[in-house]
């Protein structure tokens, strides 16, 4: 038993050493572009538009496969849970040309996610300047990037007090202040977008 623990222990380990680190973001001038969206519940987001119904939007891309998202998903799901009644939408956004409706509705539901958004050819991931899982925006009404990069600081594992970025840009936002940080690294597979 103690074998078979070492084992799923170092798989774990070796699967989120494969994950990268991407380059930090430029500033961003982006824009959401003109998008009609359809998540994995039949929901639909037309982006700039439904962006500006929350006071702040968390954009996170999406990998089935990527080890990295894994180890963060209680961080997203506990985001998610912390400033729902403050109006903060968390989307998910699987940018993928292997991606299907079927295959993310029953992760989602799997894994406790909320619905994943599809993004047929890649273009809001294109938009965004997404090139790995975990990258994320976060948007103010506007639809203007406030932040984007990873999700926090941890790159190999979670530590207990990592730099979280993405919650401290939505505190900053909702408080009505600058974003203390707007670019950050992102820890995360490469997104197979072609």
């Amino acid at each position: 038993m103690r074998h078979a623990t070492a084992v799923a222990a170092l798989a774990t380990a070796l699967a989120v050493s494969a994950c990268v680190t991407s380059p930090f973001a430029s500033p961003s001038s982006a824009r959401v572009p003109s998008l009609r969206l359809v998540d994995t519940a039949g929901g639909t987001t037309t982006t700039p538009e439904d962006l500006s119904r929350a006071p702040v939007t968390v954009v996170v891309f999406y990998a089935e496969h990527c080890p990295c998202f894994r180890v963060h998903e209680d961080r997203l799901r506990a985001l998610a849970k912390a400033y729902a009644d403050r109006g903060v939408r968390l989307i998910l956004v699987d940018s993928e040309v292997s991606a299907t409706a079927e295959r993310d509705a029953r992760a989602a539901a799997e894994r406790g996610l909320p619905a994943i958004v599809l993004d047929p050819g890649a273009r809001l991931a294109d938009a965004l300047g997404a090139d790995y899982a975990t990258y994320t925006v976060v948007l103010d009404s506007q639809g203007r990037v406030r932040y984007r990069g990873g999700i926090d600081s941890d790159k190999e594992r979670l530590h207990d007090d990592p730099d979280a970025y993405v919650r401290n840009a939505v505190d900053d936002l909702l408080a009505g202040r600058e974003p203390r940080t707007t670019e950050g690294k992102a820890l995360g597979c490469a997104l197979q977008k072609r």
